[in-house]
């Protein structure tokens, strides 16, 4: 059995702290909202382990059916919108309906945060890929353009994978091993060194570093 570990939390923003060298350095504030266990899959049923996370809540009004009756089967009141699976090696040890908080971090000194990056709309090749630009001299055609991307007659075509301009951005990212520089638990803040994906109040997952 296992202790679960991962958590959703809020972007709520950057600021400054001091570490523990004395080194002013930049951090990301995240918020630990109510969230609760909604379901728990175990191998012999699911074919893998893992818990399910409710969170970000609404009026039952607005919620669906199917959902409502879900969460109250496993005396959840509150009305999440939104679910977010965290898979384990083995299976876990967790009650339905339990409250998930920042104690779950305790005696964790790097996470791997996963977040949807922010929308940039249509850009070109350049930016979207940073692809070479062409010569600024007087005369020249070719400054931000993606240049040729296609082939002679055979096949005739463009293949799939080239620099090409188009939406950029709203990928799922996910940024490794990041320091925790601080766990405010009466707050339920997590401070993180550097930045993490996503605009302000922007929801994240957070479990423990691959990497530590």
């Amino acid at each position: 059995m296992t202790t679960p570990k991962g958590l959703v939390a809020k972007k709520i923003g950057m600021t400054r702290m001091v570490d523990k060298n004395g080194q002013l350095i930049a951090v990301t504030l995240l918020q630990v909202e109510n969230q609760k266990v909604t379901k728990v899959l175990t191998k012999e049923r699911d074919g893998y382990d893992a818990y399910q996370v409710g969170f970000k809540e609404t009026k039952e009004k607005n919620l669906a059916k199917p959902d409502v009756s879900r969460m109250r089967k496993v005396n959840v009141s509150d009305n999440f919108t939104q679910f977010k699976e965290f898979r384990t090696e083995a299976p876990v040890a967790v009650e339905l309906g339990a409250q998930l908080t920042t104690e779950l971090l305790n005696g964790v000194t790097s996470v791997d945060v996963t977040g949807l990056t922010k929308g940039r709309g249509f850009t070109g090749s350049v930016k979207r890929w940073n692809t070479a630009v062409g010569r600024w001299s007087h005369g020249s055609r070719f400054h931000r353009s993606p240049g040729s991307l296609g082939t002679r007659t055979t096949p005739g075509r463009v293949f799939k994978g080239k620099p090409v301009p188009g939406h950029y951005g709203v990928e799922q990212v996910t940024i490794q091993n990041l320091s925790v520089v601080d766990v405010d638990k009466e707050n339920s803040l997590i401070a993180l060194s550097g930045a993490v994906p996503g605009h302000r109040n922007g929801y994240l997952f957070i479990n423990p570093s691959v990497k530590a």
